[in-house]
Formats: structure tokens, sequence, C-alpha cells
């Protein structure tokens, strides 16, 4: 008897198996998994790779951040997009040490203006009346973008606060340092912009635009103090990243 054999492209089983593990091996595989991306994009296409690294990043951790998880180590829920949002300190580190600050704000600028353009595209295609049959898709995208006008402020805001002192930081460190100290003057850039960025986006999103506004305990633990904790160990983790660019550089 001939058994016929079934594929199929559907991310269903990935999604599954992903889900048998703890949260804590899923955190530490996408940020390995970031990290190695972002030297892929940087050997292939120099800081332009870079640049799209971040503008993706944004989107995606925007999206992510609708969502919690739990780690043993913190008793409260986390929301994601914690190391999408990390990651993206490590491009700007990578970005100012190698190819200047000017390119590292550029950076910024175009993942702001993307940010925007995806929400304006979506919040576009949701205005369609949907066809018999694709409720369901539009009740999905309803609920992923709708809610992106006020988390996009917030996000942006945020960004753009955290991402210019985080690259002010990094610049002035090195000038101070004569450019040494490179994992120093990453981790203490990425230590103070992450907080500001993480401070900003967690009060304004779902204390000042929020239609319903959490109590400051919810916010300060779930948004505030648990992705900041996460953001830390990030940075850390990230610092060998930044010393694997140097031979990625082109």
């Amino acid at each position: 008897m001939i058994t016929k054999m079934h594929f199929s492209l559907s991310p269903y089983m990935f999604v599954t198996w992903l889900g048998q593990h703890p949260s804590e091996v899923l955190t530490l595989a996408l940020l390995a998994s970031c990290g190695l991306i972002i030297l892929f994009m940087m050997r292939l296409f120099g800081s332009v790779g870079l640049m799209v690294y971040s503008a993706l990043a944004v989107v995606v951790a925007n999206l992510q951040v609708q969502k919690a998880t739990t780690y043993h180590f913190f008793h409260e829920p986390v929301a994601l997009g914690t190391i999408m949002f990390s990651s993206i300190f490590i491009v700007s580190s990578i970005l100012t040490e190698y190819y200047g600050k000017a390119q590292a704000r550029k950076s910024v600028w175009l993942s702001f203006m993307g940010m925007i353009l995806v929400s304006f595209f979506m919040l576009f295609t949701i205005g369609f009346k949907p066809a018999k049959g694709f409720y369901e898709a539009h009740h999905a995208m309803c609920l992923l973008f709708l809610p992106t006008p006020a988390l996009i402020t917030a996000s942006l805001i945020a960004y753009t606060v955290g991402q210019f002192n985080d690259i002010w930081i990094f610049a002035t460190l090195s000038r101070l340092t004569a450019r040494k100290f490179l994992w120093l003057r990453s981790f203490l850039a990425t230590l103070f912009g992450a907080f500001l960025d993480n401070l900003i986006f967690s009060v304004l999103a779902w204390m000042v635009f929020a239609p319903h506004p959490l109590p400051w305990e919810t916010v300060f633990f779930t948004y505030v103090l648990g992705a900041y904790l996460l953001r830390v160990f990030v940075a850390l983790v990230g610092v060998p990243f930044i010393y694997l660019a140097r031979i990625m550089v082109r």
C-alpha cells in the first residue's frame, strides 16, 4: 500500500512546537536570531541592511507589544516586543561605531517613517468592506492594527527620544574614551536610552492614550520593570555581536 506524502507550507506545526518550550528558551532563541540576522544584513548590505532591519524591527515590535508572556523569574506578565526593540539599540551602536552618528540618526528617521507608512496602509486596508468569507481576516486585522494609532504615537515619541539619547551618549563616550571600551560604551548608552524608551512608551501607551487606562502598578511591573530587565539582559548579550560586526563592515 502506497502512502501519499502530504507537503504543507502551513507554519502551524512550527508554532505548536515553539509553544512547547518555556518563554526563557524562546527568548534566547529570538535574541540569538536577531543578532545573527543583524550581522547577516550588515555583511550583505552594509549600513543599508542595518537600516532595513531597524525599520522592520520597529514594525514587528509594535505588533508584538500587544501580547504578553510569563517568565519563571518574574511574577508579573511581561509584554513582548522587548527583544525586537532592544535589538534596535544594538543596531544603533553598530551604526554609530562603524558608520558614524549621521547614519545612525538616518536609521532612526527611516524606522520612524516605516512605522507610519505601515500603519497608514493597514488602516486604509481595514477601511475596505470585506467580501463574504473574509470577515475573520478583517477582524484579525482590526485587532492588530486599530490600536496602532495610540501605540504608534507612544512608540514613535519614545523611540525617537530613546534612540537619539542612545546615539548621543554612545558618541560622547566614544570621544571621551578615544573609542576604547566598546563594550562599556554600548552597555551604558543602551542602559539609559532603553530606560527612557521603555518608560515613555509604557506611560503614554497604557495610561495617557489608552481608552481604558491601566493602573500604574500594572504598567510599572508589566510594561516598565519587567521589560527593562529584559533590555538590560539584551544589552549585555548584544555586546559580542557589536564586536563581531567589526569583521562584517563593508
